[in-house]
């Protein structure tokens, strides 16, 4: 019998770290999944590099999602709580039934959530940057990893910090981003008109006018988090009208594209959201990262605003700029991995330095 021990400790973790207070129901299914070995051999299915307790969870919600009956599709309501003992049950039965169509799913697709309420997180951040650019030149977005694109349409949505409504000239009232400011002031003035021509890098951008495609999106969503739903489905109703600009490939193929053809006169913004790590590599994704720029600041300086943990139990913001070979970075806020609250630390300097 194939040895699923690691596996078995991925999930047990995931229940632990990731999902109890969250998703009880999540982390009941992964302390199951962790303790059955049928179903750990069919989570291994997933494609290498893909987080395993994700795609399980998410391909299950995806075929419950398409109204299948089974006694498990009334606990993935929020409703009701499932009891340790029946999880293992219910779950391997539910996965006996529709192994063949898990295991396509788990096989072929990827995780590319797309958090929209990290946008209340970044908003501040480019508020930032402005106040240090203080030139009046546009500034260029960049979104590497950019899944569906939803943080480039970070203007048109509402904000609300610590119950203070924020609207920009083009935001959708129907689209509400909430955030708790748990400590320091965060700025949040900006010119939005200085933010032209978005662009995201995606190796598999997800298509927000294919229905099967946002289904997908929409299904690794914790069960729980019907408010994070409702936002996801707003901002993609939003994307469907106006499709953001997502070049399709790898960041290492269309960095030095991006670089040379931004003209001079406008200030290149790349942002990372909790997404170094799949396109560097981890450990050592961030100083990959800096050792990557640096080498690009030496055609024009770039600037980098980064969310992610870096190594940490509490998710940071980092803001960077790199010159002429030279890099330096500010962490300037702690937050939460969904962007439901912040604390901001300081304010970067008034100028990026090399």
């Amino acid at each position: 019998m194939t040895d699923h021990t690691q596996l078995a400790a991925t999930f047990r973790q995931f229940a632990d770290q990731q999902a109890t207070g969250l998703s009880p129901l999540y982390a009941t299914l992964s302390r199951a999944v962790a303790r059955t070995p049928e179903l750990l051999a069919l989570a291994a299915c997933t494609q290498p590099g893909q987080p395993a307790p994700n795609m399980l969870l998410g391909a299950v919600h995806h075929v419950l999602r398409r109204g299948v009956q089974h006694p498990l599709a009334s606990y993935f309501t929020g409703h009701e709580d499932l009891a340790d003992d029946r999880a293992i049950d219910l779950l391997a039965d539910f996965c006996r039934q529709h192994a063949g169509q898990i295991r396509r799913i788990i096989g072929a697709r990827s995780v590319q959530t797309n958090e929209v309420n990290r946008c209340s997180v970044l908003l501040p951040a480019f508020a930032a940057l402005q106040q240090q650019l203080d030139d009046g030149r546009p500034i260029r977005i960049v979104d590497v990893g950019a899944s569906a694109g939803l943080t480039l349409l970070w203007d048109r949505y509402t904000y609300e910090y610590n119950g203070h409504r924020l609207t920009l000239p083009d935001s959708n009232r129907d689209t509400v981003v909430h955030c708790a400011v748990r400590g320091g002031t965060p700025p949040l003035t900006l010119d939005v008109t200085r933010f032209v021509h978005p662009v995201g890098i995606e190796p598999n951008p997800v298509d927000v006018t294919d229905p099967e495609a946002i289904e997908w999106l929409i299904s690794l969503t914790w069960p729980e988090q019907t408010k994070r739903m409702r936002t996801l489905n707003s901002a993609l109703a939003l994307a469907a009208r106006t499709p953001p600009t997502i070049l399709a490939g790898t960041a290492q193929e269309h960095l030095v594209g991006i670089v040379d053809e931004t003209p001079a006169d406008q200030h290149l913004l790349f942002v990372f959201s909790w997404s170094i790590y799949q396109i560097f590599g981890s450990p050592g994704g961030r100083e990959r990262l800096v050792d990557t720029f640096a080498e690009l600041s030496r055609r024009r300086p770039l600037h980098e605003i980064s969310i992610g943990h870096f190594g940490h139990d509490t998710p940071r913001v980092i803001m960077a700029s790199h010159d002429g070979g030279v890099s330096r970075s500010d962490v300037v806020a702690h937050c939460d991995v969904y962007g439901t609250w912040l604390e901001w630390l300081a304010n970067p300097p008034a100028r990026p330095s090399a």
